[in-house]
Formats: structure tokens, C-alpha cells, sequence
């Protein structure tokens, strides 16, 4: 019999004045694969969410994922250029980390 995972729970609710929404960010930036990963054989899917405001990212929020990522993560979605409306806007990426 095949089990379903329980479904993940609901993501806070964003505080006023910002909105979740699809946002398009044209230069987008990988992050580097860790040294340390690579000693270390860690591999790993890395959550994160951003605020974005007048198309620049202001924010990075590590919400899941292996520690040993979360510095290239935030690195990389720092220099990301998005265009956005007006206001916060909170955009939720994903990163998967495989050592090749």
C-alpha cells in the first residue's frame, strides 16, 4: 500500500501590506555548491523565501533545507532583479543541491 506524506502545513500568512504572488525575476543567479558540501557529500533541497521590493530582493528567509547551503542560498537570491509592482512582494523558491 502506498502511504501519502501528510500535506505540509500552511505557510504563515504574510503581513499586511505584503503579497505572495508569482513575481518574474529575469536575472536570477545559482548558487555555488559549498565547499563544505562537497567535503562533506551533503546534498539537499533548500527552501527559501524572498521580499521583494522595487526589483530588488531586501530579504532572504531560509525556511527549510540542510544548514550547510543556507549562506549560498542567500547569496544568490540577494543578487537576483525582479520585476515587481508596488510594495513588499514575498516570492517562495526552491533549490535542489545534487553533488554531480
Amino acid at each position: 500500500a502506498v502511504i501519502a506524506p501528510p500535506p505540509p502545513p500552511a505557510p504563515p500568512a504574510a503581513p499586511a501590506g505584503r503579497q505572495e504572488m508569482g513575481v518574474a525575476c529575469p536575472t536570477q543567479v545559482k548558487p555555488d555548491m559549498p565547499r563544505q558540501a562537497i567535503k562533506e557529500g551533503a546534498e539537499g533541497v533548500v527552501k527559501a523565501q524572498a521580499v521583494i521590493r522595487d526589483g530588488a530582493v531586501r530579504e532572504v528567509t531560509i525556511l527549510s533545507g540542510p544548514r550547510v547551503f543556507h549562506g549560498a542560498v542567500r547569496t544568490a537570491m540577494m543578487q537576483y532583479r525582479c520585476v515587481s509592482g508596488s510594495g513588499d512582494i514575498i516570492a517562495t523558491q526552491e533549490f535542489n543541491f545534487k553533488i554531480e
